[in-house]
């Protein structure tokens, strides 16, 4: 399979990481094809025209697309998804198609130009030569790449992901229960909270269906999002009947796992 020169198809190519893979492809020398829900181009087209197709589509659609898109991949071709959560994605491009598979996750946003530092998370699928030409490609980037299973992203994204957002929003919607205006709220917090309001309206600036996907399409994020609750109860009921040392126990377990290990 010789990719260096190939024709790279984005479906979702008008989208904000798909349109900043389009632009790390066209930087590694690659002709690009994007298409998304208004065209230009079919799946179809597509598929004929290039030897790899990446899919950036949201998260709800992407197995959907894989089951159209994947038929059509010739054996010697490269297929790849972009999705935040890998194991249905994965799975599903084994299933329906006979090209080389592999899983990426770009842990970084598409607003930084610049790849220097960032990593991405690898899945292997199917094959042994895509693999290793789109690691090249990262690594030669500046980027570090992170071969994980598909299962054991999505089990860490449920906290990482899941659980981190839950916790930001269950923040702003106790902000907002409280009555209190932002104004006051900034002009006397402490720069740790001042952080958390600007981390609470950086989320609120974005499609809720980012979020709510996130959460509801991971595998694992709903044993997350269940344990951060459990954790706020039991931390709350420590504080409700004044249990100090029910506090320092629990706090020093804690120091013991973050600190010392």
């Amino acid at each position: 399979m010789g990719l260096e020169q190939s024709t790279v198809g984005i479906i979702g190519g008008a989208g904000r990481m798909g349109t900043w893979f389009s632009g790390f492809m066209e930087q590694c020398g690659m002709v690009v094809m994007s298409t998304g829900r208004d065209g230009p181009h079919s799946l179809e087209e597509v598929a004929e025209a290039c030897r790899v197709v990446v899919i950036s589509v949201p998260i709800r659609k992407t197995v959907s697309i894989i089951r159209r898109m994947g038929p059509m991949m010739p054996e010697d071709s490269l297929l790849m998804d972009l999705t935040s959560v890998k194991e249905a994605p994965l799975a599903a491009m084994v299933s329906c198609s006979r090209s080389e598979v592999v899983g990426l996750h770009p842990l970084f946003g598409p607003d930084d130009d610049s790849t220097r530092e960032k990593r991405v998370v690898i899945c292997q699928g199917r094959g042994e030569k895509g693999l290793p030409w789109i690691k090249g490609l990262l690594e030669e980037a500046g980027m570090e790449t992170l071969m994980m299973d598909s299962a054991e992203h999505d089990r860490l994204m449920g906290i990482i992901q899941g659980a981190n957002h839950l916790a930001t929003l269950a923040l702003a919607l106790c902000i907002r229960r409280s009555g209190i205006s932002l104004e006051p709220l900034t002009r006397y917090a402490t720069p740790v909270f001042r952080e958390r309001l600007e981390r609470i309206q950086s989320m609120l600036r974005q499609p809720s269906e980012l979020f709510s996907a996130l959460m509801m399409e991971n595998p694992h994020a709903e044993n997350s999002l269940k344990a951060v609750a459990r954790s706020a109860e039991e931390w709350l009921e420590i504080v409700g009947r004044k249990d100090e040392k029910g506090f320092s126990d629990l706090f020093e377990s804690l120091q013991s796992r973050f600190l010392m290990e």
